[in-house]
């Protein structure tokens, strides 16, 4: 009796847990299922089409399924013109993926920290979205096992974290086209294969664990070093206190050159001033020399008008400055030549000079002369 007991009641155990079993699974599957309509409906909207009336998700397009564990293991919706900013809550449940897939969609926004609840995935393809903010840190730490990881074509930020190093299995590792800066981590991923952060804001030198990857995987960016054709500028051979005395003498070079600039410029004014200053004066000397030459002109003319006679000085000598002397004799030549002229009284009136306006009378002329001739007797006698 007591072995017959002990059979049925290990029987009905066994039944039990039969029953229960699939009861399980299919709660697994269904929470799968509704993540996925969340997610259709938070950016897929009439993208996706599937029939929602279905209860099995694993024959929508683009879900697979485990057969062992009847569980969602992939989801592939490349270019299926999905758009917004993914949710947080949906990966938390389908925790058994193993690969996903949304590249070249229009999703924007943080990548969802509950993306890292799923331990077992491989491959994680958002390339070709708009995607943004810094790579989530709590990834380095849950998402060990990544193969491939894409996330080129977005506009991730921040600086690339050396905790790339914890994704030991990492075999491609697509950064290109985002924003990333700063300098590059020294990565030590053994199994790295492929490799781009091409068109960043990366800066520096290339690490060396990163120096054999093709040069096309860095061009972009400010970097430095092999592979690349940039040398890095180094001080390895200029000691410190030669390298401040190189930067102490090129700023006095600068700076006596904005002296010599302001020396040329003061210098030229004042070269300037003193040209118009000789130029004023050498004209003032070729007036002054015009002026006296015009006078000696005008005294020759006069002296060439008496006939060579200089002027006398006192009483002998008329109001107009000739030389009574002169004009008696130029009466007595001009008398016998020209005749003379007569007023309108009969007295005869001298013009010794065609173009002169002067006139002497006879009688001027005759007393002038007696007068001379009675200076020179007395001067004789005295």
């Amino acid at each position: 009796m007591g072995i017959q007991y002990a059979t049925s009641t290990m029987l009905v155990f066994l039944f039990h847990i039969l029953l229960l079993l699939p009861a399980g699974i299919m709660t697994d599957l269904a929470s799968d299922r509704a993540a996925l309509l969340s997610l259709r409906s938070a950016v897929g909207g009439r993208t996706l089409f599937w029939t929602t009336t279905q209860q099995n998700p694993c024959n929508w397009p683009g879900v697979q399924c485990d057969n062992t564990t009847n569980r969602v293991t992939a989801l592939h919706l490349p270019g299926v013109s999905l758009s917004g900013q993914l949710p947080v809550g949906i990966f938390g449940n389908l925790t058994k993926l193993k690969t996903l897939s949304l590249r070249f969609n229009a999703l924007f926004g943080p990548l969802p920290a509950d993306l890292s609840s799923c331990l077992d995935l491989r491959n994680l393809y958002l390339q070709g979205n708009r995607l943004s903010g810094p790579f989530p840190e709590d990834f380095f730490g849950s998402l060990r096992d990544l193969v491939r990881l894409n996330l080129a074509g977005n506009n991730f930020s921040g600086e690339i974290s050396a905790g790339f190093n914890n994704f030991t299995r990492l075999r491609t590792l697509y950064l290109e086209n985002n924003q990333f800066s700063g300098s590059l981590p020294d990565l030590k991923i053994p199994n790295l294969e492929q490799f781009n952060v091409s068109f960043n804001n990366l800066n520096g030198s290339v690490p060396k664990t990163l120096q054999s990857k093709p040069k096309e995987s860095f061009i972009g960016n400010s970097l430095c070093g092999s592979p690349l054709d940039e040398i890095c500028p180094t001080k390895e051979n200029v000691p410190p206190a030669v390298s401040v005395d190189l930067d102490r003498n090129r700023k006095k070079k600068n700076r006596l050159s904005g002296g010599a600039i302001a020396g040329i410029v003061i210098g030229s004014v004042l070269g300037l001033v003193v040209l118009l200053l000789l130029l004023f004066i050498l004209c003032r000397k070729r007036s002054s020399k015009k002026t006296s030459s015009i006078d000696i002109g005008a005294s020759k003319s006069t002296d060439a008008e008496v006939l060579g006679e200089k002027p006398l000085t006192g009483s002998g000598t008329g109001s107009n400055g000739f030389s009574v002397a002169a004009a008696a004799a130029a009466a007595m030549t001009t008398s016998s030549t020209a005749g003379g002229n007569t007023d309108a009284s009969g007295n005869k009136k001298l013009v010794f000079f065609r173009n002169s306006s002067t006139i002497f009378d006879l009688e001027d002329l005759l007393r002038a002369s007696a007068e001379v001739l009675g200076k020179e007797i007395r001067i004789q006698r005295n």
